[in-house]
């Protein structure tokens, strides 16, 4: 019985530690990404280099930028300090140090008013900070205007070239740091590509671990690596399902999250989540019994490559336990199609030639949200349920 603390605290407090909605904003609740962090930090104390972070939307690279001074404050004795800012589209290159200046308590020069600084006038401004400082660039993806971009290369390599002890850490949603700095190559000695990968499923546990040790709960064993699985990676469904699980154990007067928990949760996510929307444009049909929900939720369990790309083929067999017998390519390859055009929202990427496709969800985070889904409405056989979680 949960007697130290009132319902409604505990339930609080679990949603200080599972945030879904929001990224990580303290080391305290922060796991896994030890290559990462050592890869950023290794780069950041490098005379002349600079950090460039980069993967698919979800996997959690701005909350590793929100601790970044929490990392670096007691192993540098010479940090100065981290100013993060958002891009947007429309941003430009001095929009985008105007806010950095302003972020950092910095005056402005009144000639960035009315012009665009060039490379050389932030670098000065950047020498300028305190000691060993930290500029995060976040959403660098968003950026459209292609002189910003070209400038941006431009001051990274003046920055090396002058050895300036304030170092940018520039994180963006890309397969590569040719997306983010296109053409301009001069750069890439200067930077230190660092890709954020999707979780593996002992970080995605250490997440559910830490959240919940922090709120004097704990979690069996086969109800924490059901939320590693269907996670499929990000840690927004970790914090996610976590937080409904942890809440219906408090409800139910109990410090230990189950199984029936975590199924308790994924109906509520189900039910809540943002994509539902989204979900609902793919499979949408006026006749009933079609595949489409099935032939997406086969998708999303099909075998990936690092770039989160899969084939046809790799479709069939998912595809063929979901239907509990043989279904080969000719079946869905039609839904498959469709999945990439306009009406159905394109919410699959298709890339290659005829013969070689190979698909990507658009939204990464709609891959676990076609699982949960199939298995909230009952679409996913019970021994297939059972071979997906061991």
């Amino acid at each position: 019985m949960v007697k130290d603390k009132p319902k409604m605290q505990r339930f609080f407090r679990l949603a200080q530690v599972f945030t879904p909605s929001a990224p990580v904003a303290s080391r305290n609740f922060f796991a896994g990404r030890v290559d990462q962090i050592l890869e950023v930090t290794s780069a950041i104390a490098q005379p002349g280099r600079h950090v460039m972070l980069y993967g698919e939307r979800g996997v959690g690279k701005t909350s590793l930028a929100n601790i970044l001074a929490e990392i670096l404050e007691p192993i540098s004795p010479e940090f100065g300090i981290a100013v993060r800012v958002n891009c947007s589209t429309q941003d430009n290159f001095r929009s985008i140090w105007v806010k950095v200046l302003e972020s950092a308590g910095r005056e402005v020069p009144d000639a960035w008013t009315y012009g665009t600084p060039d490379p050389d006038a932030v670098r000065i401004q950047l020498q300028s900070l305190p000691n060993a400082s930290v500029i995060i660039l976040d959403e660098y993806d968003r950026i459209e205007d292609d002189n910003s971009l070209s400038l941006m290369a431009d001051l990274i390599k003046a920055l090396s070239d002058h050895l300036v002890r304030t170092k940018l850490v520039i994180v963006g949603v890309a397969d590569s740091i040719d997306q983010l700095f296109g053409e301009h190559q001069s750069v890439q000695r200067a930077v230190e590509e660092v890709r954020m990968p999707r979780m593996s499923q002992p970080e995605l546990a250490d997440i559910v671990d830490t959240g919940l040790k922090a709120v004097d709960m704990q979690i069996e064993m086969d109800a924490r690596q059901r939320i590693s699985r269907l996670s499929e990676g990000f840690p927004h469904y970790v914090h996610l399902l976590s937080l409904y699980a942890g809440q219906h154990a408090v409800s139910d007067d109990r410090l230990t999250v189950t199984k029936e928990d975590v199924n308790a949760a994924i109906n509520q996510a189900v039910e809540k989540h943002s994509l539902v929307r989204e979900y609902q444009t793919a499979i949408q049909s006026p006749r009933p019994g079609t595949l489409f929900s099935r032939v997406l939720a086969a998708c999303a369990l099909a075998d990936k490559n690092r770039l989160g790309q899969f084939t046809a083929s790799a479709v069939r067999d998912p595809m063929s336990k979901l239907m509990g017998r043989p279904y080969e390519i000719p079946a869905f390859a039609t839904h498959l199609k469709a999945f990439t055009e306009y009406d159905r929202g394109c919410v699959l990427k298709r890339e290659g030639t005829e013969r070689r496709y190979t698909y990507r969800f658009n939204n990464p985070l709609l891959q676990s949200f076609a699982i949960l889904t199939s298995l909230a409405e009952g679409e996913i056989p019970e021994e297939y349920a059972a071979e997906i979680f061991e």
